[in-house]
C-alpha cells in the first residue's frame, strides 16, 4: 500500500480511502486513514478507482436497499461482493473513468460487469505498475476509446 500511496503523492493527487467501514487500514506497511465507507462513497467524486484485491461485503450492506446497486448494468454484485462497489465500479465504467486493480480486483471488476480487458481498465499481479498507468490516463480525464463512435 505504501508504494501506492507514493506514487499517488508524488503525481500530486488527493487520493480518498474507500473501505467498508471507517476507521484506518493497515498491511504491514503503514496504515491509512479511511475517508469514505461503501455507504457514503459515490463515483461522482473520484477521476479514477484504484481496487486493491477484491472488496468483500460490508456488514451494514441491506439487501432490500442495496439489492438494486447491482442491476443497473444486468449484473448482480455477486455473492460476497458488496452491491455498491459494484455501483461504484459500473458508474465509474459507464462514465468513462479509468479504472484499476490488483491482488483479486478482478473479481469485483467481473462482478460489476466491467470487462477487465476493456480500454482504461488496467489489472496487474502488483501494484507496482498499475497506479502509473492510470495516473497517465487521468491526463485524457475520459477514456473515450471505451466508446467508439457509431453511424
Amino acid at each position: 500500500m505504501r508504494a501506492v500511496r507514493e506514487a499517488v503523492d508524488e503525481a500530486g493527487l488527493v487520493p480518498l480511502v474507500v473501505a467498508p467501514a471507517g476507521g484506518v487500514l493497515g498491511d504491514g506497511d503503514g496504515e491509512l486513514p479511511v475517508h469514505r465507507t461503501y455507504a457514503t462513497a459515490r463515483s461522482v467524486e473520484f477521476d479514477a478507482v484504484l481496487l486493491v484485491g477484491a472488496p468483500g461485503l460490508g456488514g451494514d450492506a441491506c439487501g432490500a436497499r442495496d439489492a438494486k446497486a447491482g442491476s443497473g448494468n444486468g449484473h448482480g454484485s455477486g455473492p460476497g461482493h458488496d452491491p455498491r462497489v459494484a455501483l461504484l465500479l459500473d458508474e465509474a465504467f459507464r462514465h468513462g473513468k479509468a479504472i484499476g486493480g490488483w491482488k483479486g480486483a478482478e473479481a469485483a471488476l467481473e462482478a460489476a460487469g466491467v470487462p477487465a480487458d476493456a480500454p482504461g481498465v488496467v489489472v496487474g499481479d502488483s501494484g507496482t505498475g498499475t497506479p502509473a498507468e492510470i495516473i497517465g490516463l487521468l491526463g485524457a480525464h475520459r477514456v473515450w476509446e471505451r466508446f467508439p463512435a457509431q453511424v
